[in-house]
């Protein structure tokens, strides 16, 4: 299993060399891309079907890739749908994550079709959503953007883009209600023909200074690597209308803004990338790299006062990616004001959205400078704070608390670490929430990547409290029968013998004293946040395989039939009873008996659109060369299961034992949750009692356990 790696924005940054072929598989990576996809609506039930992706090349930045063309490969065998069909998967307000607000639906729906994506959305009925989805449901909101894991990309070489990165193996994970989408081949889907396609529109890339860039999302640092710069583009003749691959005339024709005719006599000296040496010269590089981002988004602000946003937008965009400094910026937005794009009307009011001084905007930068310090590789999205955790980064505790005093408009701020450390204990101080919202950061920048591989055959069913939840299994709901000829409707029943699966609480907590904040000194706070999320996940993995490992692989003991999940009787059959070898042979002999397998009313069971193979590091090689798909000439050497079989290798599967599972959604065996969908651990401060300091606590509510037989077969291998 792989650390999954989350792209670092669209901030050029170094990328590893590569030589044009091959494969990257080994290392996982997070990101996401804009799709065109305008909806038909649904108002009585806030619903909206979506195209969310059609996998078209596109540049993107991927760590520690750098710049790439990628593609998605849209066959089911390369995209892993369980998150996005699990029915708990968010829809977001452009990729936001930082607040529970930022959820504002949920994807309830979602399948592939003739190299598409498809999904259908939910809106909250929440009064907070209400003017988004207004403007979805009207027209005016026609594109998402999907969030996607990419665990392994092909790399191939073509004579017009030069090498392609082609994802083979991802994972979408949320869909996001975007302004403007990349892939220009996303068709809409109208209320008056649904299966009539339109034409969709090639946007402009957003501003960088947004929450998360619809092209990637930032969850993880980067690993430690030589960086190299990426080569740099030769210089256009004259800028594009907008950062796109559209050509002038097609930009012209949807409206882009009209750009200066000349770059900025400054951006020349800045443009351009140098081969970064190594060490803490790259480190260096790096870090001015940061920073020169994080100098724009300040200076794009304020241009959209006078400049047309679109055109803000793209010079922004195009002054991330040519290396342009903060007054090249600056100076190209003045000359698209004189030279006469249409300025917006002024606002009544300047100050809109969240004040530079407002204490929230500041706690929260500050919060990422902490993360970005703690973490190496930790890539802090603009949001609210546009970049400005760049001013915090070499700030101590005590100055932090000062700062935090000062915003509040406390008079009298004490000069002295001792005095400043008893304020930020002893009042209605922001400090304590500034070491929760840095730890929250933290511990999710490591968390969320993870994707621990039980989530792969277990079935998600959160938990509403803690006491023991009930589990329907497959056939506990009566079967239809034919209407009589009177009507009317004969009655049912339902198995008392259902499951039972609790919800427990785990957790642990780190004390942050006076002594430390005196001696600026949060080490021991910091190491704590940024490695927990990372144990979290591996705690989760460890909980859900202990559980399937008992009773030397048979699994725990069911309520029904008063035996394992998994055994050789009659009664359940899906057991091998001597352990054989992982071949072919007897492969297809385990995946008939799970076909054959019945519900409780005597019907086939469904096994869903794809089985896993769930093997030990022994049986890794077996387990691939058995699923891998074969360029076969004879149907003799074709492999017959390429597609339907999916493998999964985890090294706490011992020894020689290899399971198949049936699709979750379809047959679910085992189950995991959390308390009301809060995934991932939950970060809580408070005083500690009789002692001058702050308490962060780590809560952990999770839960695992086997709801069924069926759908699944085991066995224990020579």
């Amino acid at each position: 299993m792989t650390d999954s790696i989350d792209p670092g924005g669209s901030n050029p940054a170094p990328a590893i060399p590569h030589d044009g072929g091959g494969s990257t598989a080994g290392t996982t990576m997070t990101a996401a891309r804009a799709l065109a996809a305008p909806a038909t609506v649904d108002r009585a039930a806030r619903t909206v079907e979506v195209v969310w992706s059609t996998g078209a090349r596109a540049r993107n930045f991927v760590p520690p890739l750098g710049m790439i063309t990628e593609e998605l490969d849209m066959s089911p065998s390369a995209v892993r749908m369980d998150g996005l069909r699990s029915g708990s998967a968010p829809v977001l307000n452009t990729h936001r994550k930082a607040d529970a607000r930022d959820v504002v639906g949920r994807v309830v729906a979602a399948q592939l079709e003739a190299g598409r994506g498809h999904a259908t959305l939910q809106f909250s009925a929440a009064a907070d959503v209400e003017p988004l989805w207004q403007r979805v449901a009207d027209g005016t909101l026609r594109s998402v953007s999907v969030g996607y894991r990419v665990h392994r990309y092909d790399q191939v070489t073509d004579p017009a883009d030069g090498i392609v990165h082609r994802a083979v193996d991802w994972e979408p994970y949320e869909i996001s209600v975007v302004p403007i989408p990349v892939d220009p081949a996303a068709a809409m889907r109208g209320a008056d023909d649904p299966t009539a396609p339109a034409t969709a529109v090639e946007p402009t890339l957003p501003i960088l200074d947004t929450p998360t860039n619809p092209t990637t999302t930032q969850e993880t640092p980067m690993p430690e690597t030589t960086p190299v710069a990426p080569v740099a583009d030769p210089a256009p003749s004259a800028p594009a209308a907008t950062p796109t691959r559209s050509n002038p005339a097609q930009a012209a024709q949807e409206g882009a803004p009209t750009m200066p005719n000349n770059p900025p006599p400054a951006a020349d000296a800045d443009r351009g990338t140098v081969a970064v040496p190594p060490g803490e010269a790259a480190a260096e590089v790096i870090r001015a790299e940061r920073a020169r981002i994080a100098a724009l988004g300040p200076v794009a602000q304020a241009g959209r006062a006078l400049v047309a946003p679109a055109t803000v937008d793209a010079l922004h965009q195009r002054a991330v990616a040519e290396g342009w400094a903060p007054e090249a910026l600056r100076g190209a937005l003045w000359d698209a004001m004189v030279q006469g794009a249409t300025p917006p009307a002024l606002p009544a009011s300047p100050n809109s959205g969240p004040a530079a001084e407002d204490p929230a905007v500041i706690r929260d930068a500050m919060a990422e400078a902490i993360a970005v310090r703690a973490m190496p590789g930790y890539q802090a999205p603009g949001g609210a704070t546009g970049g400005r955790h760049a001013e915090f980064l070499d700030w101590r505790p005590s100055e932090m608390v000062a700062e935090l005093m000062r915003a509040r408009g406390e008079r009298n701020i004490p000069r002295g670490a001792a005095a400043l450390a008893d304020r930020a204990f002893h009042t209605t101080s922001d400090f304590p929430l500034l070491l929760s919202a840095a730890a929250n950061k933290m511990l999710l920048a490591a968390y969320q990547p993870a994707n621990p591989t039980y989530r792969q055959f277990f079935l998600r069913r959160d938990f509403r409290d803690f006491k023991p939840h009930r589990h329907l299994r497959v056939g506990d709901f009566p079967t239809l029968v034919q209407l009589s000829e009177n009507g009317e409707i004969q009655a049912g029943t339902m198995s008392e013998s259902q499951e039972l699966v609790n919800l427990l609480t785990f957790a642990r907590r780190i004390r942050v004293t006076r002594q430390m904040l005196v001696n600026d000194d949060l080490g021991a706070f910091t190491d704590f946040a940024a490695m927990i999320g990372r144990r979290v996940a591996d705690f989760e993995n460890a909980t859900a395989y202990a559980l399937m490992n008992s009773a030397n692989g048979s699994g725990p003991t069911l309520v029904t039939g008063n035996a394992a999940v998994f055994a050789t009787g009659a009664a359940r059959a899906n057991q091998a009873s001597a352990g054989t070898a992982l071949d072919l042979t007897n492969l297809a002999l385990g995946r008939a008996a799970v076909m054959k397998q019945k519900t409780l009313d005597g019907l086939p069971i469904s096994v869903g659109n794809g089985m896993r193979l769930l093997v030990g590091p022994n049986l890794e090689l077996a387990a691939r060369q058995l699923t891998v798909s074969v360029a076969a000439t004879q149907t003799a050497n074709a492999n017959v299961y390429a597609g339907f079989i999916q493998p999964v290798v985890e090294p706490q599967i011992q020894g020689n034992r290899w399971y198949l599972f049936a699709d979750p959604m379809a047959a679910p065996v085992y189950v995991y949750g959390y308390l009301n969908g809060a995934e991932g651990p939950q970060v809580t401060t408070g005083p500690v009692s009789g002692v001058d300091g702050v308490e962060v606590s780590v809560i952990f509510d999770f839960g695992v356990g086997a709801i069924d037989w069926r759908g699944a077969w085991f066995n224990p291998g020579t």
